[in-house]
């Protein structure tokens, strides 16, 4: 089956989550996806996550959830770059792939011969990404970043929490996953630019602080038209009553906007007197009024069960949800119809499930493949697709060049 990346290889020297994230959407578009890994020990995240992968006997092994979750359909290749060795197997590597992706802190590759310039010397089309806390350029280049950095450098942390609580980091790395989607992205660009326009390859600079506050790019710029800093847990302008609130035995989420949409929820949760309130006139009007439409809506919820509310509310036709743990989202109907847990055979091999991509396309289906071991595909790569002997390969691994 033809897929939309069958033809484009791509060299990933990704860690952690951001580069990785981009890697493993172009390998699940059907790009072969080259991850080069350190001989000890390989990406940090193998040995990260709670969930442990087991074998075919069901005996815990030493593979990981975290690496599994941003890995699969790709092939490891080990290689030691800080060695001339593994630093000449990596730019002979390179001339074979289009795309070559990175997250080293700036000025790292460039001392290991491995930098935008040194394998556009060699391969003049390739497409080049490097992916770093805060870009290529500005008074924080050489610093290392990691997202609850950014998180909080971006004016993100401020804005999460309870009013007039303290701040709280979202506890998935968002900064990073949306650092990823702009490079896959980013690459895509590149990539099309470059076979069907004609453009020269390129080096692409994406910075984990960039994408973060072009994801909050609405609240920057209603902060510049208006110079007011949104209130720590404030609720959006006009979806009032909107956010999360207490029912009996539980917590749930609801979101009322246009007005049509409050006659609806007071007719449907039995107090239809909340609409000759003066202080619920419309959605502005409950805005400015919010912590008293809050509290009077929230007396009203905290007489009944969550499960009453979530189906008296969704009859009526308003925003509203229940507030799933991990294992209660799993179990949800829509996510079971949607097919989002997807299981594959584990090379230590027993089976790891993996969350789906969200891709959809009507002639083009996603194949989930293990994510590897390490060192997995050396031979593979080094053998077939660069065409190395088998002596110059054990030569290479007797030097600890590459494993």
């Amino acid at each position: 089956m033809a897929t939309p990346f069958q033809n484009i290889r791509v060299l990933e020297l990704g860690r952690i989550f951001a580069a990785p994230w981009a890697g493993q959407m172009l390998a699940d578009l059907g790009a072969e996806v080259v991850k080069v890994e350190a001989i000890e020990g390989g990406d940090q995240t193998r040995v990260l996550g709670l969930g442990v992968i087991k074998d075919a006997e069901g005996k815990p092994t030493e593979h990981r959830s975290l690496f599994a979750a941003i890995n699969r359909n790709k092939k490891s290749v080990a290689a030691d770059i800080t060695k001339s060795e593994g630093q000449a197997f990596v730019r002979d590597l390179a001339k074979h792939c289009d795309v070559f992706i990175e997250n080293f802190k700036v000025g790292d590759l460039a001392r290991r011969g491995l930098d935008y310039a040194a394998i556009k010397a060699i391969n003049p089309k390739i497409i080049y990404l490097s992916l770093t806390g805060f870009g290529q350029t500005g008074p924080y280049a050489e610093r290392p970043g990691m997202d609850n950095v950014v998180q909080g450098l971006s004016g993100y942390i401020h804005m999460t929490g309870e009013v007039g609580g303290p701040p709280i980091a979202s506890p998935v790395s968002i900064m990073d996953f949306s650092a990823g989607m702009h490079a896959a992205c980013a690459i895509m660009a590149a990539l099309y630019g470059r076979d069907v326009n004609d453009m020269p390859g390129q080096h692409i600079d994406i910075a984990l602080l960039d994408s973060g506050m072009a994801m909050q790019s609405y609240k920057f710029l209603a902060y510049l038209l208006s110079g007011e800093q949104p209130e720590r847990g404030a609720r959006v302008r006009g979806f009032v009553p909107g956010g999360i609130f207490r029912a009996r035995d539980g917590y749930f989420q609801m979101a009322i906007g246009p007005d049509a949409d409050f006659v609806r929820f007071a007719k449907a949760v039995g107090h239809e007197e909340l609409l000759s309130d003066p202080r619920m006139k419309d959605r502005w009007v409950r805005t400015a009024e919010q912590a008293y439409v809050m509290a009077t809506i929230g007396a009203i919820f905290a007489e009944r069960d969550t499960g009453y509310w979530i189906k008296v509310l969704n009859d009526a036709d308003i925003l509203a949800s229940p507030i799933n743990d991990l294992a209660k989202a799993l179990a949800d109907p829509q996510v079971i119809a949607r097919e989002t847990v997807v299981t594959v055979d584990h090379v230590a091999g027993g089976k790891v499930p993996l969350i789906r991509n969200p891709i959809g396309m009507s002639d083009f289906k996603i194949d989930y493949r293990s994510p590897p071991a390490l060192g997995q595909h050396t031979n593979e790569i080094a053998g077939g697709l660069m065409n190395l002997s088998p002596e110059e390969i054990e030569r290479l691994k007797r030097a600890r060049a590459i494993g």
